[in-house]
């Protein structure tokens, strides 16, 4: 890849790729530069150091996967619509598992760079918002999602779980556990 074609994004789709491969603690910037085809002093044009770096790919996650919550919302409401931001989800973290790491583990010292769970907690907050719950039931409904779909992202990811399909049968199972809780949430309101 040429230097000039360079910039931010494009280092770190090849940083996600190689997180994807290798893992987010094994990656360097030296594997980096080999992969973009250039050598290891030009990135320090573009990345700060390999902590920012990966601060960088936490926050290009959590926008990556913001954005699919919304696009695959788009239409949908209730029930249907919390299910499906809880797959997606899921399906991200599969399909992205250094990434995923890198949003797990980078976003507890992270300064709110751009792209934190924040739009996942909006579009959460939201969705549960949207239901006859009170603010404050609220709240606590979003920490137990997101402490849900993250924890439970998090323990296939690290080999918990058979990798033979039923964590993600495991997965949905929980979700409904969770709408139906909702659901008493609504009918106590």
């Amino acid at each position: 890849m040429p230097r000039g074609n360079l910039d931010k994004r494009k280092i770190l789709e090849a940083a996600g790729a190689l997180a994807n491969e290798i893992s987010i603690r094994k990656l360097n910037l030296k594997q980096l530069a080999q992969k973009l085809d250039i050598q290891p002093p030009s990135l320090y044009n573009h990345v700060q150091s390999l902590d920012h770096l990966r601060l960088d790919l936490m926050a290009y996650g959590w926008e990556q996967v913001g954005e699919r919550i919304a696009e695959a919302l788009i239409g949908i409401s209730g029930d249907e619509a919390i299910r499906r931001a809880c797959e997606v989800f899921y399906d991200y973290a599969e399909e992205n598992p250094g990434i995923f790491e890198a949003m797990a583990y980078y976003n507890r010292d992270a300064k709110k760079p751009d792209g934190t769970p924040d739009r996942l907690t909006d579009i959460l907050y939201r969705l549960c918002r949207a239901r006859n719950i009170s603010e404050k039931d609220a709240v606590h409904v979003l920490r137990l999602f997101r402490s849900y779909i993250e924890g439970f992202a998090l323990l296939v990811h690290h080999g918990a779980f058979p990798r033979d399909g039923s964590a993600h049968e495991s997965f949905r199972y929980g979700v409904e556990f969770l709408i139906a809780g909702l659901r008493q949430l609504e009918e106590k309101a």
